[in-house]
């Protein structure tokens, strides 16, 4: 999501902003998206735009069209227009986050994640495979240290280049949860087959793509059963 906010910046239309000393409300920026907007569809009918101003708002209308920009039109509760790029590029100069936008606009991109579980707070890998990890849910003692004896197993796919090994403590970040996407079936030492959740970190406020993305998995882990 956070893509957009790089696409298409008038940066020079938006310079003028910069230089006012106190941060304007999302109301005045939308106000002023609006005008920059108007503006060059009035100078484009009357033939008065320079040939950079032309160059920039043909690249305007195109990205309109864009593969991000279509994936928030369908997600999108209100309509998405001309303006969305320069107010999202403009609120974000001035320090606003795109769940200040999408509350603002109405646009109900973002939602309360509603896969979030509380079960385990922490999971203790005890298996490193190639593409991701066996780990135990922790059950948190009043040592704070992880007992897993009345754990649950769980795959968790390896993120980036973090480092495994075992033993090693996952938790959620800051603002995230544990979500179960489905289910992995896996065949232990002793030749016996196992059914696991596929355990996610992912934002507790998260987009409607992504929320679609995850029923699809845990719908389609269903058909498989």
């Amino acid at each position: 999501m956070k893509k957009i906010i790089y696409i298409f910046i008038f940066m020079s239309l938006c310079a003028a902003c910069s230089s006012v000393p106190k941060r304007p409300s999302l109301s005045q920026i939308q106000q002023f998206a609006t005008q920059v907007i108007s503006d060059l569809q009035a100078r484009e009918t009357a033939g008065t735009l320079s040939k950079e101003e032309q160059e920039e708002w043909k690249r305007l209308q195109e990205g309109m069209n864009s593969e991000e920009m279509l994936r928030l039109k369908k997600y999108s509760a209100q309509p998405i227009n001309l303006e969305f790029p320069i107010l999202v590029a403009d609120a974000n100069e001035w320090g606003y986050s795109f769940e200040e936008i999408n509350d603002f606009l109405g646009l109900d991109l973002i939602v309360e994640n509603p896969y979030c579980e509380n079960e385990f707070k922490s999971y203790k890998v005890f298996q490193v495979l190639s593409d991701f990890v066996l780990a135990d849910g922790c059950e948190v003692t009043s040592y704070d240290k992880c007992s897993t004896f009345h754990g649950r197993i769980f795959m968790f796919p390896k993120q980036g280049d973090e480092l495994y090994f075992d033993n090693k403590i996952l938790t959620p970040p800051s603002k995230f949860c544990s979500v179960y996407a489905g289910t992995y079936n896996y065949e232990s030492k002793g030749g016996n087959s196992h059914t696991v959740p596929i355990l996610l970190f992912l934002p507790k406020a998260i987009d409607r793509e992504q929320l679609e993305n995850i029923k699809k998995m845990r719908e389609g882990m269903q058909k498989e059963q």
